[in-house]
């Protein structure tokens, strides 16, 4: 009995830590570039009907009705499947990142901020920014 009141003023001390804390600022969005001509110029494919994706706290991808934000360098990449160049505009901080590279995808990691780039088989790009503490591996 007495484990059992502990249990409960544990979860409810918990509870009221976790309603004090407020929301926290974390998000993850993505934007999907398919490639408009042989220069490898790209065009911002919508989602399911939206310009974007956002990664809920369910890890569910929902449609995000905001646009990218602006570019700030138009990055040119040599496409991992296809071998051709892509170009896509980029947000990035005036910071200086920590490069990682991966097999189909770059990271431009700035701390608690990302911008990656991941390659798809098909010869298009879906750019994912994240900003916050919460991040996926």
């Amino acid at each position: 009995m007495l484990v059992g009141m502990s249990r409960v003023r544990l979860a409810a001390a918990a509870l009221v830590v976790l309603a004090a804390a407020g929301v926290a600022e974390a998000a993850r969005v993505r934007y999907h570039y398919g490639v408009l001509d042989e220069r490898g110029t790209t065009i911002l494919r919508p989602i399911n009907g939206s310009p974007g994706e956002r990664l809920t706290w369910t890890l569910r991808w929902e449609p995000y009705n905001c646009p990218p934000p602006r570019a700030t360098r138009m990055v040119t990449f040599r496409h991992p499947c296809t071998g051709r160049n892509i170009v896509l505009p980029l947000h990035l901080p005036l910071d200086t990142p920590v490069m990682e590279y991966r097999a189909n995808r770059t990271i431009y990691n700035y701390g608690t901020d990302t911008v990656e780039v991941h390659f798809l088989r098909d010869g298009t790009a879906d750019v994912i920014y994240t900003s916050g503490l919460v991040r996926a591996p």
